[in-house]
């Protein structure tokens, strides 16, 4: 197994962050066989081999396809095809070259270091340390912390990271947020990241929110019962893409199951 380089900045990277649990532990597999180039095989057969050699009967090839997905559209790997075979780039990976790669050079045009998601560290930002040879003392220059910018507001990333995790009120969160920065003279090097992580802490303190008016003229229903909720959550989670058709079936079909034993 290659020696591999650990950075602190792999924990606070909005990028590794932005995964899914089993996308992340991918990735963090992934690093373990890439080469110190950072390349390796696009094929899902060859990644789910090396990097689950214990796991391959509850490993699908379809698992592996989806992680890799997700990775890429993170900004963590770019896919790049090299005389009709596929292979992938991690980027910013930031080894010590030994050697040459055994994999082929990505084409010209190919990024060697992903933007990522607009305004994320790097993740090669901090201490690094060598599994194999200790502390290397050696550091990596930071991004600056700036004040608010004056225009900034709730920006296409946050919009979708707030669909995925769940949170609404949007507007108030950032009413709150651009208060309490202002009153205490907050700077961050990531806006975006600071907002996100207020809206997580609930800086905002929102209380739940009201159940909807019924309108005038309309007699008021039964509340909601739990099957209903249920299937609402269900219904909601697929159309924020958290889970596909075939898991959304399976979890309404589980729902039903259950309200029925219970009757």
């Amino acid at each position: 197994m290659p020696t591999r380089i650990i950075r602190d900045g792999i924990l606070t990277s909005e990028r590794i962050n932005a995964l899914s649990p089993l996308a992340e532990l991918f990735y963090r597999r992934l690093m373990s066989v890439a080469d110190d180039h950072g390349r390796y095989s696009g094929n899902l057969t060859q990644l789910r081999a090396y990097c689950y050699p214990l796991k391959l009967d509850s490993v699908k090839e379809d698992s592996i396809k989806k992680h890799l997905a997700e990775c890429v559209s993170a900004g963590l790997i770019v896919p790049y095809t090299v005389e009709g075979k596929p292979y992938i780039l991690l980027c910013d990976f930031g080894q010590r070259i030994n050697g040459k790669s055994k994999f082929p050079e990505p084409p010209a045009g190919v990024p060697r270091e992903s933007p990522g998601i607009p305004g994320n560290p790097r993740l090669d930002v901090g201490e690094d340390v060598d599994v194999d040879e200790g502390v290397i003392p050696r550091k990596r220059g930071k991004q600056p912390k700036v004040p608010m910018p004056a225009d900034f507001g709730i920006s296409e990333r946050v919009k979708a990271w707030a669909a995925e995790k769940g949170h609404t009120r949007l507007e108030l969160h950032m009413e709150s947020f651009k208060s309490k920065c202002a009153a205490h003279g907050y700077t961050y090097a990531d806006w975006d990241s600071a907002f996100m992580e207020a809206i997580r802490q609930d800086w905002a303190k929102l209380p739940a929110a009201a159940p909807s008016a019924v309108p005038r003229g309309k007699p008021a229903g039964p509340s909601e019962s739990p099957l209903e909720a249920a299937l609402s959550h269900i219904h909601f989670r697929h159309s924020v893409g958290q889970i596909d058709a075939v898991e959304r079936d399976r979890l309404i079909s589980e729902a039903t199951a259950k309200h029925r034993r219970t009757q």
